[in-house]
């Protein structure tokens, strides 16, 4: 995606495996972060280190429910905890408090942002509403991968990175799919050497009934009439060719 294309997570995971992944690129590159990991003024040092060795970053909002929409209080990035020998120490101790902040109003275009961010040189923006709730995130190390990679596949609204993932046609496929799509995925690819078929039929038509939105890729087709009956079951793209793999008959058996 930071090349201009897409990837497509493969399915050869856990379905919370392959959530993970989904969920990792997304976080990847933000516009608006409106899923930011806060933390409460009576977590400890210990809980951003673990956060840290976990998502590759420590610059966490510091609300006073430790909730995404709880009022912000404070944040705090890894400067505060560099030198800081006590894991147990309560952040409401060491986070940049709120009255030191920079932050945005509900509604800041994302252009505005950015330019509060250049002018302040702060390494994240919160963005809170007329309640002083948190209701978004924008880092500074986002501008820096616009810069490098400007010409990212990306979301026009979130500017988040653009993934896929890979399903099969098993009944618990679905169950892989509404994880997939609760982490953000968007497109999903039916994984099949030959997508001619009615699991597959079956499995594009419950993917756009239940999850209007979702970009569908089925297939693979060789010939009009597969390529027909896939379109009419709702998909918006087609694998096209089979492949000769050197233990497939799929080409051999099926193909044109």
């Amino acid at each position: 995606a930071l090349q201009g294309g897409i990837g497509i997570i493969h399915s050869n995971f856990t379905i919370e495996e392959q959530a993970a992944q989904v969920r990792k690129v997304k976080r990847y590159k933000n516009g608006f972060i409106t899923d930011p990991i806060c933390l409460s003024p009576d977590n400890t040092v210990r809980d951003v280190m673990e956060l840290k060795a976990k998502h590759g970053y420590s610059g966490i909002p510091i609300t006073n429910n430790g909730e995404m929409g709880g009022k912000l209080v404070g944040i705090v990035s890894n400067r505060d905890i560099t030198f800081i020998d006590d894991s147990s120490m309560k952040l409401q101790e060491i986070m940049t408090p709120r009255d030191k902040l920079a932050v945005a109003k509900e509604g800041v275009e994302l252009i505005e942002a950015n330019e509060i961010l250049k002018e302040t040189k702060k390494g994240k923006l919160p963005v809170v509403n007329d309640d002083d709730e948190l209701v978004a995130l924008i880092a500074r190390t986002d501008l820096l991968k616009n810069i490098e990679f400007s010409e990212a596949s990306k979301d026009p609204v979130t500017k988040q990175l653009l993934v896929g993932a890979a399903i099969g046609t098993r009944p618990e496929d679905r169950d892989r799919a509404a994880a997939l799509v609760e982490a953000g995925v968007d497109v999903i690819v039916v994984d099949s050497s030959q997508g001619d078929s009615l699991y597959q039929i079956d499995i594009v038509k419950h993917l756009k009934e239940s999850h209007e939105k979702l970009q569908v890729i089925a297939g693979n087709v060789v010939t009009p009439s597969q390529a027909l009956r896939l379109i009419q079951a709702g998909a918006d793209g087609l694998r096209v060719g089979m492949g000769i793999g050197s233990i497939c008959t799929t080409q051999e058996v099926c193909a044109v």
